[in-house]
């Protein structure tokens, strides 16, 4: 036990260098809009979401997570932190946006979703405008913008992956979160979705399960839909997520060499690789949304 501990310590240290090293090639002044999605709840999305920024966070990256989930936003209730205000006052021209961003682990930063992304639909022009400049701030100083989106094919979740640049599929190797995760991928390609679908599968046994899991949606939206999934990698079911969540703590954080954490070092190491284009930034983001609901 005491060998496969120092080894998964290792495996930590040699991705975190990794990460810095990569720092040097990284194309500063525009962010990588990023959303994490899944087809139904209950499959880990947020704590992996969290897990994945904390990384990148952790390896001098500038990482903001805006939580997307209307309704049942609970990014700052994992954390034990407290909002009083959220995007919806920045909409309403009530708070700037650096006045409702809490301050996360590691030197991440979170923004309160609130409401404020429905309330788009209403906005008027001055206000719009300030809220460019503010989120053309926010593109200079962020290197990653996730997106934790509500699970399901709801309005809202849709307008998010519209608008986001990158997707990230979470799911379990479970039938109906295979099936739902299909659904989501069915109903975007519907709606003319352009950005790429890249699928973590979480919670899984082992590799082999987690692999095999990937592979059927896979083959299922490549057969049915000509969607061309790709695969980041899966994240192993570890008792050290739940414990974690009780003590209102990030697992990255709370058991930083557990096998989940160091799944999740290993994607967010992918992730952070240079990306062939450009990213288009958080303001292209804001503009792609707005012109979705209205």
């Amino acid at each position: 036990m005491k060998d496969q501990a120092e080894n998964l310590r290792s495996m930590v240290r040699e991705l975190e260098t990794k990460f810095r090293a990569q720092l040097s090639e990284f194309s500063p002044g525009r962010c990588r809009v990023i959303a994490v999605t899944s087809g139904k709840g209950g499959v880990g999305k947020t704590s992996l979401a969290l897990g994945l920024a904390i990384t990148l966070a952790k390896a001098n990256y500038r990482v903001v997570l805006l939580d997307g989930d209307m309704g049942m936003a609970n990014i700052d209730v994992v954390l034990g932190l407290y909002t009083k205000y959220d995007l919806s006052h920045v909409v309403k021209g009530e708070k700037g946006l650096q006045e409702i961003i809490l301050k996360g682990p590691a030197g991440m930063k979170i923004i309160p979703g609130g409401s404020g992304v429905e309330e788009l639909a209403n906005i008027d022009s001055s206000t719009l405008n300030r809220l460019f400049k503010e989120i053309t701030l926010l593109d200079q100083e962020t290197d990653y913008l996730f997106i934790d989106t509500g699970a399901g094919i709801s309005k809202q979740v849709m307008l998010f992956l519209q608008a986001a640049e990158e997707i990230l599929l979470v799911a379990t190797p479970e039938p109906t979160s295979l099936t739902d995760a299909y659904g989501l991928v069915k109903v975007f390609h519907r709606h003319c979705g352009k950005a790429k679908i890249k699928v973590i599968i979480n919670m899984a046994k082992n590799k082999q399960e987690g692999a095999a899991a990937a592979q059927r949606l896979k083959r299922a939206a490549q057969s049915f839909l000509g969607v061309n999934l790709e695969i980041l990698g899966c994240v192993h079911y570890d008792p050290a997520i739940s414990n974690a969540i009780k003590r209102h703590l990030p697992y990255v954080l709370a058991s930083p060499s557990a096998q989940a954490s160091v799944d999740t070092i290993k994607i967010a190491s992918v992730l952070g690789e240079v990306p062939v284009k450009p990213p288009s930034g958080v303001k292209v983001f804001l503009n792609n949304l707005v012109n979705l609901f209205t």
